[in-house]
Formats: structure tokens, C-alpha cells, sequence
């Protein structure tokens, strides 16, 4: 009896498995076959803040200067802290400056306040 009982737990265990992968399976492939409409209409709406780009372009060439490359990422921050306002502030603006500002310090070259900016208006149009 007590082996019948053993393999009825096998049983159950393998059939709990096959469950969870055919859940994990049905994730993938939703997350797979994602709506490419979605991804061709955040490029439009990166399209509507072409000003905030030209900005981040803008304060990303004055970054080039060594050592005061985080005062101008700091800079842009504010200013898009202006245009967007309070909402999503920490990850949307201050995480993407400061981690960049960061790198940036030591490799003055990189377009933080280009990423910075990418990152705030994704934020506003996908969540809202």
C-alpha cells in the first residue's frame, strides 16, 4: 500500500510539471508573437518629442567636455523634469541620469541624456 500511495505522488508530481509547462510554454508564446503594432506606434511617439531629442542631443555634445559632463547631464535633467513634470520622476528622469552620470563621468562620451530621454518618454507612453 505504501508504494501505491509513493507512485500516486509521482504521478501527481509529473501531471503538477506538465501543467506548469504547458503555463510556461503559453507565457513564451505570448510573449513571443507580441503585437508589432504596438512597436511601430512607439516610434511614432517617440516622433511627437523630437524637441526633447534635439535638447538631449544638444546637452550630450556639451557633456563631451571631461569632468563636466554630469553638471550638463544634471542640467537635462532638470529641464526634463520641467516638460514632464512630477510623474515617474525617480525611474523615469533621476535613475537614468545619476547611473548615467556616473559612466558618464569617466567615459565622457557617452549619449546619457539622449538614453535619459528615450527611457522618460517610453515611460509616458506605454504606462501612461
Amino acid at each position: 500500500m505504501d508504494s501505491n500511495q509513493q507512485i500516486e505522488e509521482e504521478r501527481a508530481g509529473r501531471l503538477n510539471q506538465a501543467r506548469k509547462a504547458a503555463i510556461l510554454a503559453n507565457n513564451v508564446f505570448n510573449a513571443t508573437h507580441a503585437d508589432p503594432h504596438a512597436i511601430m506606434s512607439l516610434t511614432k511617439k517617440f516622433g511627437k518629442y523630437w524637441s526633447v531629442f534635439i535638447m538631449a542631443a544638444i546637452f550630450d555634445l556639451f557633456a563631451l567636455i571631461p569632468f563636466l559632463s554630469a553638471v550638463f547631464n544634471l542640467c537635462f535633467g532638470g529641464v526634463m523634469f520641467l516638460y514632464f513634470g512630477k510623474k515617474k520622476v525617480v525611474s523615469g528622469i533621476i535613475a537614468p541620469i545619476v547611473i548615467g552620470s556616473v559612466f558618464d563621468f569617466f567615459l565622457s562620451i557617452l549619449p546619457v541624456n539622449l538614453a535619459a530621454a528615450a527611457i522618460r518618454i517610453a515611460l509616458k507612453e506605454t504606462v501612461g
